[in-house]
């Protein structure tokens, strides 16, 4: 018998061995259905679970509903805002002004007067820019113009600049056929005696008598186009064009037109036909300025007819205080609108602020 130690073989069964790897495989397989899973979330919903992963919100960009109301308008807060900030007066209605040349003839005095008018309720400011004896007060380019040019030139653009940023129109006012300068400047501008070449005076010499423009005068009907034309272009949108008459004076039978009297008043129809065209081309409109007498039983001979029958849609009655002396102002407004083409009536005392109730709805000057 062999004394040899007997080995005992230690053997795991093939079955243990089985249910380890089982085991592994299990817990393998359920570490990747989470990761799976939490990787799916991720992918679907990465702001979620980064949210639990890291415990930060991720900010949501906020929903802005639509303000069906406009944005109010911020007060000026400081003296400087305050003081650039434009002075805005709630107005009613056409409130005009005269002001003098002087008044605007540099910018800080077109500010002041702006401010001025603002505080008055005015929103249309009238400017003349051709006066009376036919002397232009702006840079004018036209041909008569230049030779008629004044000493007091206004810088049309910017005035009516400013006034626009201060809620207030720039209105020229434009002397038509009372002009004493361009009848001795193109001699085919001047009515004429009759039968002669020379030009009708309203007066002798040594009592100041001057020349007078002829309405049927092509070259001056021109003239006065092209003024409204190259006013538009600077930024005016507002005429009162006075003046559209026949010469008042001494030796009126002495007056030579070279066209009959018929002839005559439809070449002042049509000369207000034409400048109403050339202002609403310009983007405005033209007003025709009339005395208040004319209209109201005076004489209007200077018109030929009623000059509410020359075809003006907007019309200014101008007259001092003993001509707008009870007169009822609407029962006269009714009148011309039933016997003319006027659409609009201003009226224009010029000694004395108009009553507002009485001025009707179509405007009034203040002082």
């Amino acid at each position: 018998m062999s004394n040899k130690p007997i080995k005992i073989k230690r053997n795991t069964s093939v079955s243990g061995k089985s249910r380890q790897r089982k085991m592994m495989a299990k817990k393998v397989f359920g570490i990747t259905l989470v990761i799976g899973g939490l990787l799916s979330i991720g992918y679907l919903g990465a702001p979620a679970v980064i949210e639990l992963i890291t415990n930060v919100s991720t900010p949501k960009p906020p929903i802005v509903q639509p303000d069906p109301q406009p944005a109010p308008i911020q007060t000026p807060t400081t003296p400087m805002e305050q003081q650039q900030a434009p002075q805005v007066v709630q107005k009613e209605g056409r409130v005009y002004s005269y002001i003098d040349r002087q008044s605007i003839m540099s910018e800080d005095a077109v500010l002041q007067t702006a401010k001025m008018l603002n505080e008055k309720g005015v929103n249309y400011a009238v400017v003349t820019v051709k006066d009376e004896n036919g002397n232009i007060h702006y840079d004018t380019q036209t041909q008569i113009g230049i030779a008629a040019k004044s000493n007091t030139i206004l810088d049309i653009s910017r005035i009516a600049q400013i006034f626009k940023e201060n809620n207030i129109e720039l209105v020229a006012d434009i002397y038509a056929f009372k002009d004493k300068t361009a009848p001795n400047i193109n001699r085919d501008t001047a009515v004429k005696y009759i039968g002669t070449d020379m030009n009708w005076w309203d007066n002798s010499k040594e009592f100041g008598g001057k020349p007078w423009a002829n309405p049927a005068s092509e070259i001056m009907q021109n003239y006065l186009y092209d003024i409204v034309t190259e006013l538009s272009a600077l930024g005016v949108k507002n005429f009162i064009i006075s003046a559209v008459q026949l010469p008042t004076g001494y030796s009126l039978d002495k007056r030579d037109f070279k066209v009959s009297e018929n002839q005559l008043q439809a070449q002042i129809q049509g000369f207000i036909n034409t400048i109403k065209l050339k202002a609403e081309a310009g983007g405005g409109k033209a007003y025709f300025a009339f005395d208040i007498e004319s209209v109201n039983g005076g004489d209007y001979s200077k018109y030929i007819v009623a000059p509410y029958r020359l075809g003006a849609d907007n019309i200014v009655l101008v007259g001092n205080s003993a001509g707008f002396k009870d007169v009822d102002l609407n029962a006269l407004k009714a009148k011309i609108q039933d016997n003319g083409h006027a659409e609009k009536i201003v009226f224009w005392n010029t000694d004395e602020n108009l009553n507002e109730n009485s001025a009707t709805d179509c405007g009034y000057f203040v002082k």
